[in-house]
């Protein structure tokens, strides 16, 4: 199902926008030190506190100099902080311990007498090139979070009884002081007790405490979390699907205020019905979508559904590059992507992607030789390396495709040895077909693609000396055909030039 505004679909921490930074980054656990971890045995707390407690010498150092400065800590379990949870010191608590509420536990996903590793929290880990993280360097930065302007809680009763009323301003003053000073999440719980009733409320939508939404430092993701402070308002709305006898009836209730129209999404719905909440603001370089950028503007009316005609992986790299562009960071992509991203930016009329993907698709046509390149050259080339010496290059023939592999070589996930081993001057095709059961092998390969292998010494090239079982026949049918619908890029025998020979 497409993921709307508004809904559930998942819970925080499996956010399908894939323009959250936070959990695209490789793991938030993993990004931080030895002493900014430590495990605690989980006991109950009996209290409704918002806060978790724990002894301060059952800290390491990370921790308490955040005690010290701040006078408590925020953590968080697992490998992403899906939820945090803020710390408090409480010398009473048993040794090696962290006293968590049953609420708690929930919202953190542990249980009793459980010993989950925590991780200190220090604000939100976010990637500049997070998508494309797995092909090069990802520069990572923690971003505090932001003061909350307000916070919207869903209530209803813990106990299924009768249904009660409850004055609304107290509800909403009694939220705030409950959740004062902690970092909430859109959809963690909270329970607390109002009148002899005990309250669940759930939180719905947070807003960041911002003047304006247009300035240049505000240019992060949809809102999903931030730190409740004494400014923040908290409104509290009833959950209308709630049966008989958990009903709360609100009295004196504050209408929760309308966003500033400025601080709207507009919905952009992808070729394949994915639904992005995308910021005004993030589309002004998208000329297709001014429209909808400048919605409620001039001549603009309010557009609050539009549709692209990109699928919704390509529309998640768009919006990465449209975030690099706002804060003036350049946007690293994966090469192989460029093909798909030269149409995007094409289809949404953005100048600077458009640049970007022609200048990578450029390098690829300067790179690669028009004119058939011969047998003898490949060996040749291939000669020039040793056993006692650094081999100078490593050219392989695919399918009558040459490529040269001589840097990525030591980044082979099966040694720089086996290759030079088994695949050099012959047909290596049936060795990738028995080696690389993934076809994600397949997006590489136009990296390493220098030309054609003249068509008169085809007929020449051997199959490999070593064949695994299964490969005695060369590379099958089925497979040529996949490999040669993944390599459409490659040049046809139209597109070679043969050098012409003139007599005297």
């Amino acid at each position: 199902m497409a993921w709307r505004r508004g809904t559930q679909n998942q819970q925080a921490g499996a956010i399908r926008k894939g323009h959250v930074k936070e959990f695209l980054v490789p793991s938030s656990k993993k990004l931080a030190t030895e002493e900014e971890q430590c495990a605690l045995k989980v006991v109950d707390a009996p209290t409704q506190s918002a806060c978790a407690y724990a002894r301060y010498r059952d800290l390491p150092p990370a921790f308490r100099d955040a005690v010290d400065a701040h006078g408590c800590v925020h953590v968080h379990f697992h490998e992403h902080p899906a939820h945090v949870q803020r710390l408090v010191i409480d010398d009473s608590i048993p040794e090696g311990c962290i006293s968590l509420n049953d609420v708690q536990r929930l919202n953190n996903r542990v249980c009793v007498h459980d010993a989950p590793s925590m991780t200190l929290y220090r604000g939100r880990h976010e990637a500049l090139d997070a998508r494309e993280a797995a092909i090069g360097a990802t520069d990572v930065v923690v971003k505090p979070d932001s003061e909350l302007a307000a916070v919207v809680f869903e209530v209803r009763r813990r106990d299924a009884s009768k249904d009660v009323s409850i004055d609304a301003v107290k509800l909403s003053a009694s939220l705030g002081k409950h959740c004062f000073g902690c970092v909430v999440t859109v959809p963690e719980v909270h329970v607390l007790t109002i009148d002899d009733v005990v309250v669940v409320a759930r939180v719905v939508e947070v807003r960041a405490d911002r003047e304006d939404d247009d300035d240049e430092d505000n240019d992060d993701d949809d809102e999903y979390r931030g730190v409740v402070t004494a400014s923040t308002a908290a409104y509290v709305i009833t959950d209308g699907a709630a049966p008989p006898g958990t009903r709360i009836l609100l009295e004196n209730g504050v209408e929760v205020p309308p966003k500033n129209q400025q601080v709207d999404c507009v919905d952009v719905t992808c070729s394949d019905d994915e639904v992005f909440p995308v910021k005004r603001a993030l589309l002004r370089p998208c000329l297709a979508l001014t429209k909808a950028a400048q919605a409620g503007r001039g001549k603009y009316t309010s557009a609050e559904e539009i549709r692209v005609p990109l699928d919704c992986c390509t529309f998640d790299r768009v919006l990465l590059y449209l975030q690099h562009e706002r804060r003036g960071a350049p946007f690293r992509f994966d090469p192989t992507l460029a093909p798909e991203l030269l149409e995007a930016a094409l289809a949404l009329k953005i100048r600077g992607l458009e640049e970007d993907c022609r200048k990578v698709l450029g390098s690829f046509e300067e790179r690669v030789r028009k004119s058939p390149i011969r047998l003898d050259e490949v060996r040749r080339r291939n000669a020039k390396g040793s056993q006692t010496t650094p081999r100078g290059e490593t050219w392989l023939l695919l399918d009558g495709m040459v490529l040269d592999i001589s840097r990525w070589l030591s980044e082979h996930p099966g040694g720089d040895s086996i290759i030079p081993q088994q695949a050099l001057n012959c047909d290596s095709t049936v060795m990738f077909e028995l080696y690389h059961v993934s076809r994600q092998s397949f997006l590489y390969l136009r990296e390493f693609y220098v030309g054609e292998l003249h068509p008169d010494d085809l007929a020449d090239v051997p199959l490999p000396n070593k064949l695994p079982p299964g490969g005695d026949g060369g590379a099958s049918p089925a497979f040529l055909a996949e490999l040669r619908r993944h390599t459409r890029w490659r040049l046809t025998k139209e597109e070679l030039v043969f050098p012409a020979w003139k007599s005297f």
